[in-house]
């Protein structure tokens, strides 16, 4: 009967040690993840502190970080340029006042009545040389577009794939470390 008491005794023990193990591994997930959170508020307070700090100085004459506002200024530029691309190939115009997507054909925005600024022709006529340039470059033996976005695609999945991997296994290795501790 004694030995039966101590094993009862024993499993008991075990099963507190373990709930509270369980309960340790959730609460130091728990702050990790409250940790992040924290981190992803910082970061963004500091982006928009950037962001008001290069509005307020773009324009001075003596900037401290001018290589940054350059690069930005050059960044903000080809963002503009790519996303008109973008509007013209899916036959949209954005609003210069409120960043509405309107359709090519339309005059005045719909949101807010601001005049539109259609794409010069130029630069469709421009784009529409490159495209049938570069259609009549193409041969037999290039890759096709479908074999490019299939590599393209082959190489992302194994790029997230084994970042999620080390990811795991590092969160593992941590609560690992943290439980024996």
């Amino acid at each position: 009967m004694e030995l039966f008491d101590k094993l009862g005794d024993t499993i008991v023990s075990v099963s507190k040690d373990a709930t509270q193990k369980a309960k340790d591994i959730s609460e130091l997930a728990r702050i990790r993840m409250e940790i992040r959170s924290k981190q992803d508020y910082l970061n963004k307070l500091f982006l928009e502190i950037g962001k008001i700090y290069y509005d307020a100085h773009k324009d001075d004459e003596e900037k401290e970080f001018k290589e940054q506002m350059l690069l930005v200024k050059d960044a903000q530029e080809i963002l503009e340029e790519l996303n008109q691309q973008l509007g013209q190939i899916k036959g949209m115009v954005k609003c210069t006042a409120c960043g509405q997507d309107m359709p090519m054909d339309a005059d005045y925005c719909s949101k807010c009545g601001t005049k539109l600024v259609k794409p010069k022709k130029e630069e469709t006529a421009e784009a529409d040389f490159v495209t049938e340039e570069t259609d009549s470059v193409e041969s037999e033996d290039a890759p096709t577009d479908d074999t490019v976005q299939e590599e393209v695609h082959a190489e992302a999945y194994e790029t997230v794939k084994e970042v999620s991997e080390e990811a795991v296994v590092e969160e593992a290795v941590v609560i690992e470390k943290d439980v024996t501790e």
